[in-house]
């Protein structure tokens, strides 16, 4: 069974799914037009301009965060297979880190040389961010986009528990069954802040259900897999219902139950289509430069955009400061993409490297996949 089990991931650790590449892109574009559109003439005063009704039509642009995390849950265990705890969290930090610390500094730049509220950011303010968790010292996020980052480094760190630990990848179907058992729990009965923050129980099911349709494809539709997708499943309507109130008592928001049910129904399924049928698709220069321009535009586009729609939309009308706003993110975005993230990887792989020689290793014995 064991030799059956690695010569799947051998198999399929080496295919790069393509689709899932592109629902990256389509993701992060959904999430900024519906900053630009919507969230930011409704919640404080960030944008002076209102887009009305086309606005009012993508009240639900947030679930692409939500359509993020089913991505990670998928992705982060394929990468995580064959990989010690520290290779993993080199890797995680490599890909995360440069494109942070550029985007981050691009905000606060932009923001300091406009200088008025609600944009106001000092050096402390930069500082504490460069830690991806500015919280923690009593400073607010540069953007509040980086609220999910915080959420997936979470995410990463336990699995690296995992791969420390031995449990991941022997042991993962069991890890996810009582990482459920806790989400069942928290969401229905004991709504605790702390276990909240700590196990993610908010958004599990979303990454819970990843991990489970990569297994299950990677090596088939065990009773136990099947059931924990099947719970994760469900568990996720109920995480969209609570944004939804969570919405609602914010902004106003006046989608319906259904309407938001729909909607994660439909995020849930282009998920399931990617996820399934992704290896049979390749992954050309063109899906990968999408999917690889995917996070640095979900860092950059948010207060900075804002600010460049306030400025021109007086001279150039809101709706070409809008499409300003978006092609310069990705602009901005392919720059990161091309040029300083591959340098900021090799420069950090350069430096924590070396370090694995000294540290506790454990390894599988299955191949590690192609990022």
């Amino acid at each position: 069974m064991r030799d059956t089990q690695a010569n799947a991931l051998a198999t399929n650790g080496n295919d790069r799914n393509g689709l899932l590449d592109l629902l990256r892109f389509a993701a992060a574009l959904m999430v900024a037009v519906y900053h630009f559109l919507y969230r930011g003439a409704r919640e404080g005063g960030y944008l002076d301009h209102s887009f009305g009704t086309v606005g009012d039509s993508i009240t639900l642009g947030y679930l692409g965060v939500n359509l993020f995390f089913m991505i990670s849950g998928f992705v982060i265990i394929w990468s995580a297979t064959g990989r010690d705890w520290y290779g993993f969290s080199i890797s995680r930090l490599a890909r995360l880190y440069p494109a942070h610390l550029v985007a981050m500094t691009i905000t606060f730049l932009i923001m300091a040389w406009w200088a008025e509220p609600p944009y106001a950011t000092n050096l402390f303010h930069w500082l504490a961010n460069l830690t991806m968790v500015a919280p923690f010292f009593g400073a607010p996020f540069m953007d509040g986009a980086y609220w999910s980052i915080v959420i997936e480094l979470i995410f990463y760190a336990w699995v690296s528990i995992g791969l420390f630990s031995g449990a991941l990848p022997r042991h993962t179907d069991a890890a996810v069954a009582a990482w459920m058992a806790l989400v069942v729990a928290n969401n229905l009965f004991i709504s605790s802040r702390p276990i909240e923050l700590l196990f993610l129980t908010e958004y599990g099911a979303y990454f819970a259900l990843g991990i489970m349709v990569w297994r299950i494809s990677a090596l088939g539709g065990s009773r136990l897999r099947l059931f924990l997708a099947g719970l994760a499943l469900a568990m996720t309507f109920h995480a969209a219902e609570v944004q939804r109130l969570d919405v609602m008592s914010r902004l106003g928001e006046p989608a319906t139950a259904m309407s938001v049910a729909l909607a994660n129904a439909g995020i849930v399924a282009l998920f399931l289509l990617a996820a399934t049928l992704g290896r049979q698709v390749k992954a050309g220069p063109w899906a990968l430069a999408l999917g690889g321009i995917s996070y640095p535009l979900y860092l950059v586009h948010q207060n900075a955009g804002y600010i460049l729609i306030n400025l021109s939309a007086p001279a150039i009308g809101k709706w070409s400061a809008f499409a300003l706003a978006l092609v310069l993110s990705l602009a901005v975005s392919w720059w990161i993409y091309r040029h300083v993230e591959p340098t900021g990887r090799s420069i950090i792989r350069t430096l924590l490297s070396p370090a694995a020689r000294f540290l506790p290793r454990t390894r599988t014995r299955y191949p590690a996949p192609a990022e």
